[in-house]
């Protein structure tokens, strides 16, 4: 089976979930892939222009694949289109890492404010119309993605039965985001008195740097101590949370900034004991599953995608029950610290991919897929 591998915003998670998909899944004797990649800009333009220069290279290649995967920041039907007439009939698979429909756009977005949000939301909806099956990262994504894409398509006034949810569920299934494998230790390191405290997500407003602000103070005012490595993507505009976290904060800062490497930010998530995380948005939550391969407690808002992977025990309502289960983890923490390692094992590469290849071929056999 050849698999070609879309990425046409390649940065961030996006470019963390197709260099992962092609690396391991090359590793298959019986899998060769490919990957083409566009810069991680632009995206509205991506989700416009990215289906006209893949089709353009697509024209000037001799081989034709048997699967293509693409995530979400294309047009699929365009794609579809302007494909050379040999590779039109060639099964597409859409990733979607997250969706315009409910991704909370920016207050600063001078688009949204004229509507032109509601573009992007239907390139998502036909894009998943067009695709021959789609991957969602979390069945609470796909929930949220359905209802919306519903909602949308009620709205309009004629011929909609080509959008119907419910031919589109009959084609999706789960494929969590990979990451990398880890070996469980013999046991685990104890939390100190002061538990570190990790961040390690974007300075952005959807991962919700505001809420983990006001969560450390709230831990303060409890009397809970602890200490900081925050290695979180940041920016050229400082997101004022982390002002008010490094003004705050000072003395319990024992990290502060990107992580250069790999091998520095594995040390980073070896020293952490909790992370604490109330986004506004989540789909998946990678950088979470990330820490817990480690081992590091989760503290997570019983919300969004944590609601239909993480265990309850590691989610709180509000910040008494948090402050509660700090408490009780700061003292009983093997338990917990296994618990975090076992919830995130299936989402170690090789389980992932191996999902993935097997429903891939069988697309590429016709067992699977619209007709």
């Amino acid at each position: 089976m050849n698999v070609l591998i879309l990425d046409p915003f390649h940065i961030g998670s996006h470019a963390h979930w197709s260099k992962g998909m092609h690396h391991f899944i090359s590793k298959f004797e019986d899998v060769s892939c490919d990957l083409w990649t566009l810069p991680g800009r632009h995206w509205k333009w991506r989700m416009h222009g990215a289906c006209g220069a893949f089709a353009n290279k697509a024209s000037k290649q001799k081989n034709v694949p048997n699967v293509i995967v693409t995530t979400d920041m294309i047009d699929v039907a365009g794609l579809r289109g302007l494909l050379p007439v040999r590779w039109r009939k060639v099964p597409i698979v859409l990733y979607f890492h997250e969706n315009q429909l409910t991704f909370p756009w920016s207050p600063d977005d001078k688009e949204r404010a004229r509507g032109l949000h509601h573009t992007y939301e239907f390139i998502n909806i036909q894009s998943a119309v067009a695709a021959d099956w789609v991957w969602f990262n979390s069945s609470y994504h796909r929930d949220v993605f359905y209802k919306a894409a519903d909602e949308f398509i009620r709205k309009m006034p004629d011929e909609r039965s080509m959008y119907s949810t419910e031919s589109l569920k009959a084609k999706s299934s789960i494929l969590p985001v990979g990451i990398a494998e880890t070996t469980k230790p013999i046991t685990w390191r104890p939390i100190s008195s002061e538990p570190v405290v990790l961040w390690n997500h974007r300075w952005e407003y959807d991962k919700g740097p505001d809420q983990f602000f006001q969560l450390l103070c709230a831990l303060e005012h409890a009397g809970c101590t602890f200490q900081l490595n925050m290695c979180g993507a940041r920016y050229k505009d400082i997101h004022p949370a982390l002002t008010q976290i490094e003004e705050r904060f000072a003395g319990r800062i024992l990290h502060n900034g990107f992580a250069a490497s790999h091998s520095e930010y594995k040390a980073l998530l070896q020293q952490s004991d909790f992370i604490v995380h109330e986004p506004v948005q989540e789909y998946f939550g990678v950088s979470v599953a990330e820490a817990m391969s480690h081992g590091v407690i989760p503290l997570v808002k019983d919300d969004q995608a944590y609601t239909s992977w993480m265990p309850e025990q590691f989610r709180f309502s509000d910040t008494k029950a948090l402050i509660k289960k700090w408490t009780h983890f700061s003292t009983q923490s093997t338990d917990a610290q296994n618990k975090a390692y076992e919830t995130v094992e299936p989402f170690f590469w090789p389980n992932v991919v191996r999902e993935a290849s097997a429903q891939m071929h069988r697309l590429v056999d016709g067992d699977i897929g619209q007709d």
